[in-house]
């Protein structure tokens, strides 16, 4: 409970501003309602409340201008902003702009709420009294400064004292002038140097006593500039090193809280698009926010079939570069000597067959952000250019001679081991420590099986209810047990296979090894198609095998069918194999 802190929530709906007054009442807080952001700031510039619970979508003075004013006039008040579920993108500039902490409507926790005030509070006090007490130490040390109640000597180059203060003389008890300054003062041997820098300001822990000072050192010089003398002031800091170590323990907690804290207002079932609300799944979404806010290189993690491009779709949406193009590449269905022109564009006339200009991948994503995906699979001579436009240092179209500069954003997605690729030679260490500055983790399906119900519900939600048959336990079980190595694009063509023939049905690995010659004896013929339709039918069917049965690594999967990359990439397309 937090006695004698005044609370004000700022929010336009009365029945949530009414539970909150009601709840916080309770906990032992003084709480002041607003009914809008200007009414709001009136309060808090009358009744100076110690925390703000404000709602960041509001009509006349919304949450952000609240925000901006108090974090402006008073940055030590913690405010947590409230939004609307979805709204991930105001939260993230909300963080940006001073907020302390979030929470999203409908509140579902008001124990979660209550932690997150008083976490920010306990906080906030943390802050107060370091302020109090580095003032008042700055205070402290210009009197011992000004008063030379501080200890003060002065020794030759031999280290011989030739000056005590009387504070000194009175610390130790006696006069050492005249003797080797550390067996003097410290009543030891060794040379710790303090009289033997060249000048400077430091902290060191005496032996003699294991107390710290903190030490002003001086030289005194000749007119030759050779060393004469030295000065040496120090105090005792002791105390001060104690409390600042209790302050970075303590404020070290409170971090471990808040990420705690954040982790557990995460029973959030969804992301934008990615579903999941597994331990796993809530790391990729704090991934995902930490990345949003930043325009750092992103390299994305996972297995094929994981949602790669999901979460790099969900990245660019909460940056600043939304309102600009996401471009997808594929780099391993680019042929290599189509590569260059593909990411830079060309002039005409740059080759045969250039009849006019033709902008690149770079082109297309000004502005936004250029997704790479299989990015292993670029070839090293290519690294180079990519790793140059990247930085800044511009590129040129295949039949230009005029540099261009571009403002663009790289994330980039591997199923492959990177650090690999660069003990092996096939990757660039430069290269790869340029797009590896933020990793995201995509886990396996199999590492979250508690998502399966969820993505379950979301994929027969694309079918009307009266033709999906029973889900009964039966089938549930067979679902949790299975280990899905084309993960949710396996589990989503696993479901479409489902409603389409009214039974489950995985597609066993040990049925794929004569891939080369598939036994045709199984196809069933329905009369109500055509050869052709038939035939896909099948094709499409032999290419899910394939797929899985390589882990959807899609170079092993074209050599086993002896097919190129950008063959099976382009039937991958034509039956909707890729997600």
């Amino acid at each position: 409970m937090m006695d004698n802190k005044t609370l004000l929530i700022i929010d336009d709906e009365p029945l949530f501003c009414e539970i909150m007054e009601g709840f916080f009442k309770r906990q032992g807080y003084s709480v002041l309602c607003a009914g809008d952001g200007e009414e709001g700031l009136k309060l808090f510039s009358e009744e100076k409340p110690d925390a703000v619970l404000v709602d960041l979508r509001m009509p006349k003075v919304n949450g952000f201008q609240v925000l901006e004013t108090i974090s402006h006039e008073s940055p030590d008040t913690p405010i947590i902003v409230i939004s609307g579920e979805g709204e991930m993108a105001d939260v993230i500039q909300a963080l940006r702009m001073g907020a302390w902490n979030y929470q999203t409507k409908p509140v579902t926790s008001l124990l979660f709420l209550q932690h997150a005030v008083e976490q920010a509070l306990e906080k906030a006090q943390l802050r107060k009294d370091n302020k109090a007490y580095q003032k008042g130490l700055e205070l402290k040390l210009s009197k011992v400064v000004e008063n030379f109640n501080g200890y003060v000597f002065t020794c030759d180059k031999e280290c011989r004292i030739t000056y005590m203060n009387p504070s000194l003389v009175n610390s130790l008890g006696f006069d050492a002038t005249g003797e080797n300054c550390n067996k003097g003062l410290f009543d030891s041997e060794i040379d710790h140097k303090w009289c033997r820098k060249k000048g400077g300001e430091y902290e060191i822990q005496s032996k003699k006593d294991n107390k710290w000072y903190h030490v002003i050192q001086s030289p005194i010089l000749g007119h030759n500039g050779d060393l004469q003398e030295c000065q040496v002031i120090f105090y005792d800091i002791t105390e001060r090193k104690k409390e600042m170590l209790n302050l970075r323990e303590k404020e070290q907690y409170l971090r471990t809280e808040n990420t705690r804290l954040r982790a557990s207002l995460s029973e959030r079932y969804r992301f934008g698009s990615i579903i999941g609300k597994s331990r796993p799944m809530q790391d990729v979404y704090e991934s995902i926010i930490s990345a949003s806010a930043s325009e750092a290189g992103v390299i994305i993690n996972g297995e094929s079939g994981t949602g790669k491009e999901l979460v790099a779709r969900e990245i660019h949406n909460a940056s600043d570069r939304k309102d600009k193009s996401l471009v997808y590449v594929n780099c391993g269905a680019i042929p290599e000597n189509l590569i260059e022109s593909e990411f830079f564009g060309y002039r005409k006339g740059a080759f045969t067959g250039a009849t006019k200009d033709k902008h690149g991948f770079f082109d297309i994503a000004e502005g936004g952000t250029l997704f790479l995906d299989e990015v292993g699979e670029i070839p090293l001579n290519m690294q180079v250019k990519l790793l140059r436009a990247i930085e800044g240092r511009g590129y040129m179209p295949v039949g230009s001679t005029v540099s261009k500069k571009t403002d663009v954003r790289i994330i980039a997605a591997t199923n492959r081991d990177l650090k690999e690729l660069v003990r092996n030679g096939s990757m660039r260490q430069d290269f790869f420590y340029r797009i590896q500055i933020i990793p995201v983790y995509l886990p396996p399906l199999r590492e979250r099986k508690e998502d399966i119900p969820l993505l379950l519900d979301h994929f027969l939600e694309q079918y009307e209810k009266k033709d999906i048959p029973p889900i009964t336990a039966r089938i549930m079980e067979a679902l949790q047990g299975y280990d899905w190595p084309g993960n949710v694009r396996e589990l989503q063509n696993t479901i479409h296979r489902f409603v389409s023939l009214k039974k489950l049905d995985f597609i066993e690995m040990d049925s794929l090894e004569t891939i080369d010659g598939e036994d045709m004896s199984d196809i069933d013929f329905d009369d109500s198609l055509s050869l052709s339709q038939s035939m896909d039918n099948y094709e499409k069917k032999l290419l899910e095998k394939a797929l899985n049965k390589h882990n959807w690594h899609k170079s092993r999967a074209s050599e086993a069918l002896k097919i190129d990359r950008k063959t099976l990439f382009n039937k991958m397309k034509k039956y909707d194999l890729i997600s």
